[in-house]
């Protein structure tokens, strides 16, 4: 059972921790907008964070706009960079709501070029009873969207359609994935990595999302040379955040 250290001031402020010393989380930040009304702010603002490794920190927290809707989410992020979690959009208004989300990571260092990996998957539920419950991409777009430098670079689920039909039913999903089993190449990434979710969801009811992306350095080809003659394997970030070498193991 992991223990979560509350915290109300900024993410600019220190956690500290007796097993990985006094270190800066990162500004992981969000911002909900439903119905072209925006809210939103730095992650450890409404909730709590905790370092778990020396670069990577677990965000837990909850957002009540004044728009209706209830947002709750636990995401694990590394600068390095990964952003992986899980969030709930509940729609508490009688109407059907189109809502962008966004999740945003500043990254360091800087990338020159890039590597990507992400997928997403999913559950809606009716949560008011009413015996249905819709989940749709807005205009046919994508439902998720990878960004770098808050610009496009990968999207999952054009044209989704989700439905329950049974009073407080439930229904789970695969949005799919990109970047496997290999990588696919990005851009340069100089300063923040993202996924924007953009879903309509009925009235009163709820869609979860667990996501992933992931974005690896690609190697300078005298590195490469070099690992090549030491016989080393590249560094690699599987779904989860873990880095492993190419042999598949993961790095203690």
């Amino acid at each position: 059972m992991k223990c979560f250290c509350s915290i109300s001031a900024s993410a600019s402020l220190l956690f500290a921790s007796s097993a990985l010393g006094t270190v800066s989380a990162p500004p992981f930040s969000f911002s909900l907008a439903a119905d072209g009304i925006a809210g939103g702010g730095y992650a450890a603002d409404f909730g709590s964070v905790v370092q778990t490794a020396p670069t990577e920190w677990l965000f837990q927290g909850s957002y009540q706009g004044n728009t209706g809707t209830r947002l709750a989410w636990i995401y694990l992020v590394d600068p390095d960079p990964f952003v992986t979690g899980t969030f709930t959009v509940t729609n508490e208004t009688s109407a059907s709501r189109d809502y962008v989300l966004d999740f945003s990571l500043p990254i360091s260092p800087p990338l020159a070029a890039s590597l990507l990996s992400g997928q997403v998957s999913g559950t809606l539920t009716d949560s008011n009873g009413s015996g249905s419950a819709l989940m749709t991409s807005t205009n046919g777009g994508f439902v998720y969207s990878a960004l770098a430098d808050d610009s496009f670079v990968q999207g999952l689920m054009a044209n989704a359609f989700q439905q329950v039909t049974s009073a407080s039913g439930t229904t789970s999903f695969s949005g799919g994935a990109f970047g496997f089993p290999e990588p696919v190449p990005g851009p340069a990434i100089n300063s923040t990595i993202g996924i924007r979710f953009a879903f309509t969801l009925s009235a009163g009811d709820s869609v979860s999302f667990s996501s992933v992306f992931v974005a690896n350095p690609i190697p300078a080809p005298s590195v490469l040379i070099v690992c090549g003659l030491l016989g080393l394997g590249s560094r690699k970030r599987g779904t989860d955040g873990a880095t492993r070498t190419d042999s598949g193991l993961k790095r203690s």
